[in-house]
């Protein structure tokens, strides 16, 4: 009849016993994690074969501020990683960044950045910039300039982002040329004056083209393409100094 008093205090006993063990566990790999130091950066980009805009060596000098805040060696327990994103953020060519350690100890970059479908051409003392399929603006980067849409004009020209409700039809407008085959390859700028309207310049001469304000975009362009088939090959662009398709129904040449 003892029997199962003593088996319960063999089940107590064996229970405390893996409690302690457990907080042992957890009090050493708390004491040894205090006591782990960043073994180095690891940057990886998304997509890095396919741009250019930034590069690892970049990166590694906006986490360090340019090697006076060296991370290898730290303790892992004091670095921050809320400030190392900010740092690398604060670029403002990086469109997302997340910082973690792995289980060897090095600080590990997980970035993607902007993917440029036009560059704003400014006049001003801020210099050129590109926009994003997104409508996110970011500085012009010195290692690569791709070959995309130029934009210039007032209306653009101290934009800060094209995000807004207000520049949705412009950013429509952009992407619509960007994403095409053949009008990315004809269309290589857009000029956009202070009152949003748009005249856009062709590869092939010093011709002009009036699109008038970003609306009723799919209808404008399917007059100009009406042009190109038909109208131009019975021509040529000499003759004409200007195309509009601005006005609902017509296409006007002079």
């Amino acid at each position: 009849m003892k029997i199962p008093k003593l088996k319960k205090t063999i089940n107590y006993v064996i229970g405390g016993s893996l409690a302690a063990f457990a907080i042992f566990l957890i009090l050493a790999a708390t004491k040894n994690n205090a006591q782990r130091r960043c073994q180095g950066l690891e940057t990886k980009i998304k997509d890095n074969s396919e741009q250019f805009l930034v590069t690892k060596e970049d990166i590694d000098k906006w986490v360090t501020q340019y090697g006076n805040d060296p991370f290898e060696g730290k303790i892992i327990e004091n670095i921050n990683l809320e400030k190392v994103e900010k740092r690398v953020m604060e670029s403002g060519t990086i469109k997302s960044c997340k910082a973690f350690f792995d289980l060897q100890g090095f600080l590990v970059l997980e970035i993607e950045a902007y993917k440029p479908v036009a560059r704003i051409l400014n006049p001003y003392q801020t210099g050129d910039k590109f926009i994003d399929n997104e409508g996110n603006i970011f500085p012009f980067s010195q290692h690569f300039s791709p070959t995309v849409l130029l934009i210039s004009g007032d209306y653009v020209s101290r934009l800060k982002s094209l995000k807004s409700e207000k520049n949705s039809d412009l950013l429509e407008l952009i992407n619509r040329i960007s994403e095409d085959e053949f009008w990315s390859a004809q269309i290589t700028q857009i000029d956009v004056n202070k009152n949003k309207e748009v005249k856009m310049l062709p590869l092939m001469g010093k011709n002009i083209i009036e699109f008038g304000r970003p609306e009723n975009i799919t209808s404008k362009f399917e007059k100009l393409l009406v042009f190109y088939k038909q109208i131009l090959p019975q021509k040529i662009w000499g003759d004409f100094s200007t195309v509009s398709v601005k006005y609902e129904g017509q296409i006007v040449c002079n």
